[in-house]
């Protein structure tokens, strides 16, 4: 059965208004894959790369990777039609209707929000890939470079939890976010260094993960891997500028599970922001601004392909 619904395209690279919500064809489903009604969509700061054509890929480009909706139809015995789920790594689910593999999908508990379970998937894996990627031992240090955003919000609650202490720089208007998250909250820009040094109180920082891909964060990598410590970046500017390691994000079923029992657990909470998808120009427009707090969340509750009973976010 074909099904048409819209979806966000950008036919040629640029700002956010290069952005159109055009009619397509789903594509069919073949064995082993599911087609999901979207209910929400989360953005990511990468959307944002992808549509300015800063990241790689080609035009036209369907947007979106990452979203939570309904079971419409199924390829795979593991899902059946009417099951709520959480998807990732499906290329344009900025739209009604997406075709996943089902291996890429993990069910939504009834009792998280769509809004919340539209928005975890990518800022909690990359929050999880990067602490992975350093292993720091409770008691250490850690900095953790735009912590205010979706991925450091997350990142900086999971290293607490791990019994770490965080530094955590932001904006001085997302001071008292960063500290509520449990953080020792420092504004970045000239004398970074210092404020980090002084928050540490003497302590060594073993680990410096760059989420801005400021000049600051660069240097502070740089001395941080100079005093024995480690640095990675999960952003290209301070590889290209300081050569501090990339880390390529890694989702999976493991990493979707341990969100969602970190949430259960009262050791995750994530704000979301919700925009229509109507409004994705606008949304677009916010991820550019990079000044988030938490995280920028699709509503598509006015697809047609969802079944009637559908709840609020």
């Amino acid at each position: 059965m074909s099904r048409i619904g819209r979806i966000a395209v950008v036919r040629r690279f640029g700002p956010p208004e290069a952005i159109t919500l055009e009619e397509h064809p789903a594509p069919p489903v073949g064995p082993g894959q599911v087609q999901v009604a979207v209910r929400t969509g989360g953005l990511n700061p990468v959307d944002a790369r992808l549509r300015s054509g800063t990241f790689g890929g080609s035009v036209p480009m369907a947007l979106g990777t990452e979203l939570a909706g309904v079971v419409v139809e199924s390829g795979d015995p593991s899902w059946k039609v009417g099951d709520e789920v959480i998807g990732w790594g499906a290329q344009g689910a900025d739209a009604d209707l997406v075709t996943v593999p089902g291996t890429r999908l993990h069910a939504k508990p009834s009792q998280l929000g769509w809004a919340l379970a539209g928005g975890l998937g990518g800022v909690g894996s990359t929050a999880l890939t990067a602490l992975d990627a350093v292993s720091p031992a409770p008691g250490d240090v850690v900095v953790v470079h735009g912590a205010a955003g979706g991925v450091g919000t997350v990142l900086v609650q999971l290293a607490v939890a791990r019994g770490l202490t965080v530094i955590g720089t932001a904006s001085s208007a997302n001071q008292a976010h960063v500290a509520g998250l449990g953080a020792l909250a420092v504004e970045y820009g000239p004398g970074l260094a210092g404020r980090i040094a002084d928050a540490a109180q003497g302590r060594p920082v073993v680990a410096s993960i760059d989420l801005a891909g400021s000049t600051d964060a660069g240097e502070v990598a740089v001395a941080v891997v100079a005093g024995g410590g480690q640095a990675i970046t999960l952003v290209p500017e301070t590889t290209q500028s300081h050569g501090i390691h990339l880390v390529r994000v890694q989702r999976s079923q493991t990493a979707m599970a341990t969100l969602l029992d970190a949430v259960t657990r009262g050791d995750l909470v994530l704000p979301v922001e919700t925009l229509p998808l109507t409004e994705i120009v606008e949304a677009h427009r916010r991820l550019d601004a990079k000044h988030a707090r938490g995280k920028l969340v699709l509503d598509v509750s006015d697809n047609p392909h969802l079944p009637r009973t559908d709840g609020d976010a």
